[in-house]
């Protein structure tokens, strides 16, 4: 059974958790004093422009500027004399969008009905034909290290819908607002590329699939002779994995978009769009309407983009774009050529306003989608209406609370129950779904129990246990996660865990039972950017591939954008995963101001020994009587204890007064020096700036 749990009657925090078969799978957390702008379009002007990153930073009315790159901003703002109210209201001829998507929607039908060509000469020209793509993309990869972050579209859950709003960079409506009916990712980029392409390098890591690609064009016998260099030759359990393993190496990276179409044969590649530098597209000062598609980062601003997007129940309004469509993520050929018959008229009345069905609209009739496509024409309206009265910086939309979001977003027919535990929220969704969805009402109650809903339900502990890095799996074994700013990772530790015969074979099934939990930690946690995960070394090239299927399975549930490498010979799985918000751990957690954030704190003898080092320097300096050292009780306890005699030869030879002051505020690594005259007034000293002291 699947449950969505609603804890909100503490007005400083509100959480969800989706439940399935009583073991937590989701949680999503908002705090009422942390402002959240993802998803909100907003009216703003271009305060600087830095050609080297091929970006601008944007005033939109955050705490901090925007960070906008030049292959998000669509081509008509380069036009002088275009104005900003026609662009919003469609009046000026806009491209096809980052990813092309006229072309690739009009390959996608046109080549449904081509007859299939001979197979070996289809295969021939495939190959050589993605070959060049990646060969493309790792050039542009190259030439433009800024590239756009995040572009791919249409990832994870198709099972988002709303009244308004855009859901979190997931689903069809993308962070730059682009979906479209293909798997070729936008921008001709490579979904790797793309991820790894955002200047501020949170997901890097591009996987090798040039390098995969060729292995798979290898003769049999060169894999023959390959195999016997190995040392004699793969057994045949070893050879079937990685056949098995190169024929899913198309679908490794869930963005790659460079797998087999249904109709037989392989997507065309279209061309590259063509990219503008930033100082062409924009002028500083200029006025800009954006959209966040994702939440800053420490000192990093958020991710802004130009092509805007309003999704609904069943579609996504794409004002920037031209082209109407049907989410790839629908995959059966029947639904499809139903929903494009469908689209094909509501586009007669679309007024040249793209739009795409989401997978929630499965099922639903043309006047079903029809009655969402109005509303959301209305809901642009508004939009537009404000940008034409509203001076910069200002907001233009806003998004709905973490409740409603995660209603639209989450909640689909596969969810049995959600149980809200606040009546004022209870009523509000009641009414969200009596006028959205009314055939499902009767799954919504209010948890009027004693207990807290999380407590009922036995979830309380682990959320608990979210906010330790270690996680102890029911055979024994371990993972241990860490958070840094550069990267995370994950670490696999058998424990007491020995279920093999051997080392070879223990180390893979303890692997492989930490796959479903560092899986679902991630998702959890919202790990996101490079994430590393150290599993225990396997010498078998057969268990590593083993592995690496079970992961890639795993990962089939996780909405976000993902890419993945392959396991190392040190054992070693890298992979990307799309950052939209700031994670579990930045939410609840704040740095330590004792460590700093590095988990260490030095020891007293190492820092007393080092105050020690800094008197021996400041005693020499001219122009003052006493020096007096402030430091926490534990340095001021060791250099009393420790150091009095020594201390005291110094007092001695220079004829100053050397005083320590223990202070219980300050911590181990904090020490004032504090200098003073002979009558006891305190005075300034000058300080070598090669003594490396500040008083």
């Amino acid at each position: 059974m699947k449950r969505m749990l609603v804890n909100a009657n503490d007005i400083e925090e509100c959480r969800i958790a989706i439940v399935e078969d009583g073991v937590l799978q989701e949680l999503h957390v908002e705090l009422a004093d942390r402002e959240s702008y993802l998803g909100n379009i907003y009216k703003g002007k271009v305060v600087n422009l830095e050609p080297s990153i091929g970006a601008a930073f944007i005033s939109f009315g955050g705490n901090k500027n925007g960070f906008l790159h030049a292959s998000d901003v669509v081509p008509a703002y380069a036009d002088g004399s275009v104005e900003l109210i026609d662009i919003l209201e469609g009046n000026v001829e806009f491209d096809d969008g980052p990813d092309n998507i006229n072309a690739m929607l009009d390959d996608d039908e046109a080549e449904a009905d081509e007859p299939k060509a001979d197979e070996s000469a289809d295969e021939s020209a495939d190959e050589s034909a993605d070959e060049s793509a990646d060969e493309s993309a790792d050039e542009s990869a190259d030439e433009d290290p800024a590239a756009d972050e995040a572009t791919d579209e249409d990832e994870g859950d198709d099972d988002h819908g709303g009244s308004n709003g855009v859901s979190n960079g997931v689903d069809e409506d993308v962070p730059n607002g682009v979906v479209n009916d293909t798997d070729d990712p936008p921008n001709g980029v490579d979904s790797a590329e793309a991820s790894a392409a955002e200047p501020e390098g949170e997901e890097s890591s591009p996987p090798k699939r040039k390098s995969r690609r060729r292995g798979r064009r290898r003769s049999k016998k060169d894999e023959a002779a390959a195999s016997s260099e190995d040392g004699g030759g793969e057994s045949a359990t070893g050879a079937t994995a990685r056949q098995a393993t190169d024929k899913a190496a198309p679908d490794r990276n869930k963005n790659s978009g460079r797998g087999r179409r249904r109709g037989g044969g392989r997507r065309k590649v279209e061309g590259r769009r063509p990219r503008y530098p930033i100082q062409d597209l924009l002028k500083k000062g200029q006025e800009i309407v954006v959209q966040i598609t994702k939440e800053g980062i420490g000192a990093k601003g958020p991710t802004l983009t130009t092509y805007l997007s309003l999704p609904g129940r069943s579609l996504v309004l794409m004002p920037s774009l031209p082209k109407c469509g049907v989410s790839r993520k629908i995959e059966d050929d029947r639904e499809r050529r139903r929903l494009k018959r469908i689209v094909k008229d509501l586009d007669q009345d679309a007024n040249g306003i793209g739009f795409i069905v989401r997978t929630a609209g499965i099922g639903k009739s043309a006047q079903d989608l029809k009655r969402d496509l109005e509303y959301l024409r209305k809901l642009w309206g508004v939009v537009v209406q404000r940008g034409r009265v509203t001076r910069p910086p200002a907001p233009l939309y806003i998004e709905s609370d973490l409740v409603l979001r995660t209603m639209r977003d989450l909640f689909s027919s596969d969810i049995d129950e959600v149980v809200i535990d606040d009546k004022d929220v209870y009523s509000r969704v009641y009414d969200f779904i009596d006028k959205l969805m009314p055939r499902f009402l009767d799954r919504i109650s209010y948890h009027d129990a004693h207990s807290p809903v999380f407590h009922a339900f036995g979830i309380e502990g682990g959320v608990e246990e979210l906010y330790q890095p270690q996680i102890e799996m029911k055979h024994g074994s371990s993972i241990v996660i860490e958070q840094t700013e550069a990267l995370v990772a994950i670490d696999v530790n058998s424990g007491k865990f020995k279920p093999g015969t051997s080392l070879e074979e223990t180390a893979h099934r303890t692997n492989l039972e930490a796959i479903p939990e560092i899986v679902r930690q991630v998702r959890l946690r919202d790990l996101g950017g490079v994430v590393i995960i150290d599993f225990i070394d396997m010498t078998e090239e057969r268990h590593r591939r083993s592995v690496e299927r079970k992961f890639l399975d795993a990962l089939k549930g996780d909405r976000a954008r993902i890419n993945v490498g392959r396991i190392s010979q040190f054992g070693m799985l890298e992979m990307t995963r799309q950052r939209v918000g700031p994670g579990l751990m930045r939410t609840v957690f704040h740095a330590c101001p004792t460590c700093k954030g590095t988990s260490f704190v030095r020891t007293v003898q190492s820092k007393a020994l080092s105050v020690m080092r800094a008197v021996r320097a400041l005693v020499r300096l001219p122009g003052y009587a006493t020096l007096e050292i402030y430091a926490s009780p534990a340095i001021a306890s060791f250099l009393d204890n420790n150091k009095r005699r020594e201390l005291t030869g110094l007092e001695e030879d220079t004829q100053r007064r050397l005083l320590t002051h223990p202070e219980v505020s300050y911590p181990v690594d904090v020490v004032h020096y504090r200098f003073l005259k002979a009558d006891g007034t305190e005075t300034q000293v000058a300080i070598p700036a090669g003594l490396g002291v500040h008083a």
